[in-house]
C-alpha cells in the first residue's frame, strides 16, 4: 500500500495570480524569502522582468483604519463634570492706599526740594508740615512682608513728627533749615521702607510661590454615579474626602493611596520617582508620572505640609517656642519699653532726640530677625523634601547636640537579604526554611521576616505550615508545628530564655558578626537546626551623613537591636560614632530619654511606623517616611527616604539659628549706637534712619544668604 500523498495548500501564481498546486507547479524559483511557483515559464519571464503585482508581502498594512481606544485616564477624563464651588459675592480687593508709598515718597522729596530751593520761616513751616503729612501717609501704610502690627508701623512716623517740630522750634533760622533737610531725607528714608522690605524679601517671596504653584486649583471627586466624577475646587476638600489623580496630574492633598498604583515623584522637586501603591501616604503636589490613584484626603488647606512650611512664620504667632514668644512681646507690648524711653530722650535732649531714638530703634528689623531666618531654613528644606512641623521643630532641630540614628532603614537600605543559610542539625535545611518562614508570618512587613520569607521561597518548602505564631518583640518569632515542635526564630537571646543552647553555633555566629551580617538562629523541637546570616547594605549616603551631622559639631549615637560586634563593625565603616547595641525597642526609647537627660536637645532619626515610640521620645523626631501621623507636626518628616537629607536638615535649622543671632546682634549693636548718640548728642535723625534702614536691609538679606549657603552646602539628591 502506497503511501498518501501528502496535500500542499494552493499558492497563487506571482505573475497572474492563478492558484498553483506547488505538487504540479511547471516551474518553481527560489528566492531569499521563499519559494516561488509559476503556472508556466510566460509568467516565470514575467516575474523575472520586475511584474511582480501577485507578489505582495504577507504584512500589507491593512487598508482598514485602526480605531483608537481610550486609556482610562482618557475615560475618566471625559466623564468629569466641572462644578464651580467658589462663593460668590466676596467682589474685588480693595485697591486703597496701593499709592501712599509713591505719595509718601513725593511729599518728602517735595519738601526737601522747598528747603534746598528757596529760604524763609514760612516756607520751613510749609516744610514741616509736608513732612509731619509724609509721616501720617507712612504711618497708614502697612508693613506686610515682616507682618508687623500698627505700633511697630507708627514709631518711625511719630519721630518724623518729632523731627519736624524739632527743626521748626529752632531760634537759628540756618539751623532750622539744615533741621529741616535732615527731617526731609529721614522722611524719604522712611519712605522707602516698603520697597526695600519689598526688594530684599523678593527671593524669599519667589521660593514660597514656586511651592504654591506645584499645589493644584482643583480636584477630581467621584460623584454620586459610580462612573461620573466632579472637579471642584481644591480649597473645597476637606478630611476624608475621596480625590482621583491621574498620570500627569498632582495631588491637591495630603492623604493616603486607598486604591491604585503607579510612579510618582516624592516632593514637588524631586528628580526620582518613586512607585505608589495601597496605603502609601502622599504629599500634596506629588506629580503622578504614570498610573492612576485614589486618594483619601488626610491634611488639607493651610494643613498641607507644603502650605505648612510657606506660612511658617504665620504660625509662629501661635507656637510656645522661645522665638515666637518674643515675636509676641516686640509685636504688643514693645511700646512699654519704647514710650517710656522716648519720654526720657524727648527730656533729655528735646524732641530732636526724642526723634532720633524713635527714628534709629531697630524694632522692624528685630521683627526681621526672628521670621526671615526660619522662613528661609523653612522654604529651603522644603524644597529638598524636607518638611518641618513648625516653627518650634526647626528652633530645636538647630539647637540639637545629640543626635540618635536607628540602624535598620536609615544607616543600611532597609530591605535586607539572606546571604547565606547554614544547616546545624540532622533535618533538611528545606523544611527548617519553609517552618521559619512560615513562622515569620508572625512578624508581618518586618525586613528581616521578609528576607527569611524570600529566601524560604527559592531554597525552602513553601508548603511548610505551622500555628500559634507569636511575635517576640525585638527578639524574633515563635511556633508550633502541626505536629506539636516548637519552632524558635530569632535572636541569640530569644533561644536562651527558651532554653535552647547556641554553644554549637557560637564560631559560625561570631564569624557573621565579624563581617558585618545579622546572624538568625533557627530551632526546632528544642534543636539548634539552622543559622541563617543576613546582610542589609549600608545606604550609600550613610558615611557622609554621619560626618555632616558630626561638623554641625553634634554627637552621634546609633541605636540598634543587633548583636553589638555586628553593629561596632557597621560603625566602622562610618566613622566609629558611639554605639548602643543590642537594644530592645522598648529600651531604645528609655536611652533616647537618657540622652535627652544628659546630651540636651536629642534628634532622633528613624524610618517612621514601627519607629514611631522611639522617634516620639526625642525633642526633635526626624522621620524617613511619611506617614501623615501627629507626630510629624512637632518633628521633621523627610520625603525623599535618604539619611543624607536628614542630615541637611539639621545643617539647614543650624544654619537658620545662627543666622538668626547674628541678626539680633546686628539689632542690639544698632540700638546700642543709637542710645549712646542720644546721649551724647551726636546722632541726628538723618543719621538714625539711615542706621535703622541698613540694619533692616541686613535682617532682611538673611534670608537670601541662608538660601544661597543652601544651596552650595546642601545640594538636592539626584
Amino acid at each position: 500500500m502506497q503511501p498518501a500523498r501528502p496535500q500542499l495548500p494552493a499558492q497563487p501564481c506571482p505573475a497572474c495570480g492563478r492558484a498553483v498546486d506547488p505538487l504540479r507547479a511547471q516551474r518553481m524559483l527560489w528566492l531569499e524569502d521563499g519559494a516561488r511557483f509559476f503556472c508556466g515559464e510566460a509568467c516565470q519571464v514575467r516575474f523575472r522582468l520586475g511584474e511582480r503585482d501577485f507578489d505582495a508581502p504577507t504584512n500589507r498594512p491593512s487598508q482598514i483604519a485602526r480605531v483608537e481606544r481610550p486609556s482610562i485616564p482618557d475615560l475618566v477624563r471625559e466623564a468629569t463634570v466641572p462644578r464651580d464651588d467658589a462663593e460668590g459675592g466676596a467682589g474685588e480687593t480693595s485697591r486703597a492706599g496701593q499709592h501712599d508709598p509713591i505719595l509718601a515718597t513725593g511729599l518728602a522729596l517735595l519738601a526737601l526740594s522747598l528747603i534746598l530751593l528757596t529760604s524763609g520761616r514760612e516756607l520751613g513751616w510749609l516744610a514741616a508740615f509736608l513732612i509731619a503729612l509724609c509721616a501720617a501717609v507712612n504711618a497708614r501704610i502697612p508693613v506686610r512682608h515682616i507682618q508687623a502690627t500698627l505700633a511697630l508701623g507708627v514709631v518711625a512716623p511719630i519721630g518724623l513728627v518729632l523731627a519736624s517740630a524739632g527743626a521748626v522750634m529752632s531760634a537759628d533760622a540756618e539751623t532750622q533749615r539744615w533741621s529741616l533737610v535732615g527731617a526731609a531725607a529721614a522722611a524719604f528714608l522712611v519712605s522707602i521702607r516698603n520697597w526695600l522690605h519689598a526688594s530684599f524679601s523678593r527671593p524669599l517671596r519667589k521660593a514660597a510661590r514656586e511651592l504654591r504653584e506645584t499645589l493644584p486649583l482643583n480636584a477630581r471627586v467621584p460623584a454620586g454615579d459610580a462612573s461620573v466624577y466632579e472637579e471642584v475646587p481644591a480649597a473645597s476638600l476637606r478630611q476624608g474626602d475621596l480625590v482621583v489623580v491621574l498620570e500627569g496630574e498632582r495631588a491637591p492633598a495630603d492623604g493616603v493611596v486607598e486604591e491604585g498604583s503607579g510612579l510618582a515623584l516624592r516632593f514637588p522637586n524631586a528628580a526620582r520617582s518613586r512607585a505608589y501603591t495601597d496605603g502609601d501616604f502622599i504629599l500634596a503636589g506629588t506629580r503622578i508620572l504614570e498610573g492612576a490613584i485614589t486618594v483619601r484626603v488626610r491634611r488639607t488647606g493651610q494643613e498641607c505640609s507644603i502650605l505648612r512650611t510657606v506660612e511658617l512664620g504665620r504660625r509662629m504667632r501661635h507656637d510656645l517656642a522661645t522665638a515666637s514668644r518674643i515675636r509676641f512681646v516686640v509685636t504688643h507690648w514693645s511700646w512699654l519699653i519704647l514710650a517710656p524711653a522716648s519720654i526720657a530722650a524727648l527730656l533729655w535732649a528735646g524732641p530732636t532726640g526724642a526723634a532720633t531714638f524713635l527714628l534709629g530703634v531697630p524694632a522692624l528689623a528685630l521683627l526681621a530677625s526672628l521670621d526671615v531666618p526660619p522662613d528661609a531654613g523653612a522654604l529651603a528644606s522644603a524644597r529638598r523634601g524636607m518638611f518641618f512641623g513648625s516653627s518650634r521643630a526647626l528652633r530645636d532641630a538647630g539647637r540639637a547636640s545629640t543626635t540618635a540614628i536607628l540602624l535598620r532603614g536609615s544607616l543600611t537600605a532597609g530591605d535586607p537579604v539572606v546571604h547565606q543559610a547554614y544547616s546545624l542539625g540532622e533535618t533538611d535545611l528545606a523544611l527548617v526554611l519553609g517552618l521559619a518562614a512560615a513562622a515569620e508570618k508572625a512578624a508581618e512587613d518586618h525586613p528581616i521576616a521578609r528576607a527569611i520569607r524570600r529566601y524560604a521561597e527559592e531554597h525552602g518548602r513553601p508548603s511548610a505550615t505551622v500555628r500559634k505564631q507569636r511575635l517576640r518583640e525585638g527578639l524574633g518569632v515563635t511556633a508550633v508545628t502541626t505536629r506539636g515542635a516548637a519552632v524558635v526564630v530569632g535572636r541569640r537571646q530569644l533561644l536562651l530564655d527558651e532554653g535552647i543552647s547556641v554553644a554549637t553555633a557560637d564560631s559560625d555566629a561570631l564569624h557573621i558578626e565579624n563581617e558585618g551580617l545579622t546572624p538568625i538562629f533557627i530551632a526546632i523541637d528544642g534543636r539548634l537546626e539552622a543559622l541563617v546570616a543576613v546582610l542589609d547594605a549600608m545606604h550609600v549616603g550613610a558615611r557622609d551623613a554621619v560626618q555632616r551631622i558630626e561638623d554641625l559639631p553634634c554627637e552621634v549615637v546609633i541605636l540598634s537591636g543587633d548583636d553589638r560586634r555586628t553593629v561596632e563593625r557597621m560603625a566602622g565603616h562610618l566613622g566609629s560614632p558611639r554605639v548602643k547595641a543590642p537594644l530592645l525597642p522598648h529600651e531604645r526609647v528609655a536611652e533616647v530619654r537618657a540622652l535627652r537627660e544628659t546630651g540636651g536637645v536629642t534628634a532622633t532619626i528613624g524610618r517612621g511606623g514601627e519607629d514611631d515610640p522611639v522617634l516620639a521620645a526625642a525633642d526633635v523626631p526626624i522621620s524617613l517616611r511619611l506617614l501623615g501621623s501627629a507626630l510629624e507636626d512637632r518633628g521633621v518628616v523627610v520625603a525623599s527616604h535618604d539619611v543624607r537629607d536628614a542630615a541637611g536638615a539639621l545643617w539647614i535649622a543650624r544654619a537658620a539659628r545662627r543666622a538668626t543671632s547674628r541678626s539680633i546682634g546686628a539689632c542690639a549693636l544698632a540700638t546700642v549706637l543709637v542710645v549712646l548718640g542720644v546721649a551724647f548728642a551726636w546722632m541726628t535723625p538723618v543719621i538714625a534712619a539711615l542706621c535703622a534702614a541698613m540694619t533692616e536691609a541686613w535682617t532682611l538679606r538673611a534670608g537670601s544668604r541662608l538660601l544661597r549657603r543652601v544651596d552650595l552646602r546642601v545640594p538636592m539628591q539626584q
